[in-house]
Order: structure tokens, then sequence, then C-alpha cells
């Protein structure tokens, strides 16, 4: 049975242009409002207007951890000088008056509403749960796990039609409009990629979504210090953090900056839903099991790399199938191909893929729509880089 284990940024980027307050190398990132082994300063007290919470229900067992690498694994556009970083100190401290720090809300539009609840699982033991779905024409014989990955129906479903998605208006100035922009993205996410999910034959659940500041989160998939959104296949839930995409648009005033911002954390919550699509087909069990089996901590990292490329190039198309509705033009198609689908690790030494290897999968979803670009785990290593 495959080992369980927490994709996130390692933080050996690595040469690139980054925020300034993304980690170096060798270094670990915290929020500069709270240290290492300090509780969080404050609890949930809202979430976006309009949405209440859903009840969090973990399935029983634990799950997989995806995070897309946050803003420390990306590059951003060189920083005019201003008096941004006083705004932004000052933006601090009104925050954690106002009760910012380590929250939780559950939004879902399809199931009945109660208090967020989350069951912690007290260790990382081997995983149970199996694919949500399979296809309705498979064979009786259940299939390899390189067979799920490689050769996945979702692969032949053809290209996402759009569903008209419009970028949200709020802008993400607070940890209230940040969680409201991601809200009113869900829906989008939802409506792209039931019918390809059920076209290839598996059963579609929509995955739930939280917000939270800080840097730890109580979840079923463990523990530690968190930076970066992620995903969780226990609960099949996204864990969205507003506070990076808050300081990320806050940080400086120019539009570049802040288009940046938009169109990152754009490809944050679909690249996170991208991990609860792999999670429907079987691909992220399946990875999870290659990762297992691999001989060497070369191969371990090596499969990590593809489930974090292929998600990353669902994210393409989903953005590609809406790229007109939303719109992706102008900076924000700038700061796409310049400061996003341009970031990456050094080769071989990432989890989440190389320069080249971001524009050999993201890049060309973007262009394409089509799952059937995703493909990583058929490409061959030097290609997922």
């Amino acid at each position: 049975m495959p080992v369980l284990w927490r994709s996130l940024s390692s933080g050996k980027d690595r040469g690139l242009s980054q925020p300034p307050f993304a980690q170096q190398p060798g270094q670990t990132t915290y929020p500069p409002y709270q240290q290492p082994g300090q509780p969080p300063q404050y609890q949930p007290q809202y979430g976006p207007p309009q949405y209440t919470p859903a009840p969090m229900m973990p399935q029983q067992g634990p799950g997989f951890g995806w995070g897309p690498g946050g803003p420390g694994w990306g590059q951003q556009p060189p920083k005019k000088k201003s008096k941004a970083p006083i705004f932004v100190l000052l933006g601090f401290v009104v925050l954690a008056v106002i009760g910012i720090g380590a929250w939780a809300l559950s939004q879902s539009s399809a199931e009945p509403h109660s208090s967020p609840r989350y069951t912690p699982s007290p260790t990382r033991t081997q995983p149970t749960e199996q694919p949500t779905g399979q296809p309705t024409n498979s064979p009786s014989e259940k299939p390899s796990a390189a067979t799920v990955a490689a050769r996945n129906k979702l692969y032949s479903v053809g290209r996402m039609a759009t569903v008209n998605c419009k970028e949200p208006r709020v802008r993400p100035t607070n940890t209230r409009n940040a969680a409201a922009y991601w809200a009113a993205l869900k829906p989008c996410l939802d409506k792209s990629w039931a019918p390809l999910v059920t076209k290839a034959g598996y059963t579609f659940k929509s995955p739930r979504m939280t917000y939270w500041s800080g840097s730890t989160i109580t979840n079923p998939c463990g523990g530690g210090v968190i930076n970066v959104p992620f995903f969780c296949s226990a609960n099949n839930m996204l864990y969205m953090k507003v506070d990076v995409f808050v300081k990320t648009y806050n940080e400086y005033p120019d539009a570049e900056s802040k288009a940046y911002a938009r169109m990152w954390y754009s490809r944050s919550i679909a690249h996170e839903y991208g991990h609860s699509v792999q999670y429907m087909t079987g691909i992220l069990q399946a990875a999870s099991q290659m990762r297992y089996d691999a001989s060497d901590y070369a191969g371990q990292l090596r499969m990590t790399r593809r489930m974090e490329l292929q998600a990353n190039c669902f994210a393409g198309v989903f953005l590609a199938a809406n790229k007109s509705s939303y719109p992706i033009n102008g900076m924000m198609l700038y700061v796409w191909r310049k400061w996003v689908v341009t970031a990456g690790d050094d080769p071989e030494e990432g989890d989440h893929g190389s320069k080249a290897s971001q524009a050999r999968f993201m890049g060309k979803s973007f262009n394409t729509g089509n799952p059937a670009t995703c493909n990583t785990f058929a490409a061959p290593a030097k290609n997922v880089s």
C-alpha cells in the first residue's frame, strides 16, 4: 500500500525572481505574524459574504495532501519602488486587530449547512481509499496503477467546453474578499469538470472548500507548518489559504503586480481542483502507489512531479476553456506568459517541475484546453524534470 505524503513546496527554487516574502534556499517561510512554535494568534471570525459553512465530514482513514508550491515557488515581476512596505505593515496591524489568523470556513452548494468540523487522523497509516468510480466499460480485472495513471479515459474525452466563467469582480484586499474571490470561481470549476469526468466513466463528486490563514490547519491528511493552499483527499477538500493571496495582492500598488496576484491565484484554485479531478479518476491513488513502489528517492520525486505537473496542466485546461469570458487578455495574459507559466524548480531538483516542464504541460494546455495534453505519466523522464 502507498505511503502518504504532502507535496508542498520544498523551498529549493532556486534562482528565480521571487516575491520579497518568498522563502529562500535553505529557509523555512512563516507568516510575519506567526513564528515557529507559537500558537495561532487569533481564531476564525468570518467568511466570505453570502457563503455559510458546510459540514466537514472526512472519510475514514487518511488521505493525500497536495499543494501548488505557493508564492515561494513561483516568480513575480520586478517591483517598483514605493511606500508599499509601510502599507503592508499597517495592513498587518489592522488585520491582526480585526482577527486574521487560523480560521476555517467550509462552503458547499450541494450539502446542508452546519459548523465546520475537523477530524484529524492521529497517525499516517496506509490509505484504504479507492477511486471514486471505475470506467463503466472497464474490464472486471482491476487495472494496474500504471494503467490507471497513463491510460486513463479522461485523456480521451476531448476539449473542455467553456462555461463562460468570468473573473470575480471582488479584489482580494482582505481575507474576506480573498475567500469570496475563490468561492465565486468554484462553481465554474464544477461545471467545467463534471461533464469530462462523467464522460470518462467516473463518478463526479464536487470537492468542498474551506478558507484559512496562519501557519497550521487541522485536517485529516496530516499536520505541520503549511504555507500554501492544498488538497486533502480524505475529505475531498480544497484548503485555500487566503492570507498568502491577500499579501501578494497588497504587496505593491502597480498594476502588473496586482494582475500577477490575480492570475497566480486563479491558477492556484484550478491547480488544487485538478488534484481533486485526479482523485475522482483514480490517478491520485495510482500515483501514490507507484511512488511507494519507487526504488529510490529520485524515482519518488519524479512521480511527485508527474502528479504536480498534471495538476498545473489541468489548471491550464480550465483557464484555456474560459480565457475569452474571464477574460485573460491584456495585463492578465502578459503576466501569465511572463511570470506564471515560466515559474519552476531547478531541473531534477524540485517536486513541482522545471520551467521547461511547466511550459511543456501547463503552457500547452492553455492553448489546447484538452486533458489529453496532460498525460504526464506517459511522458519520458526527461520531460518531467
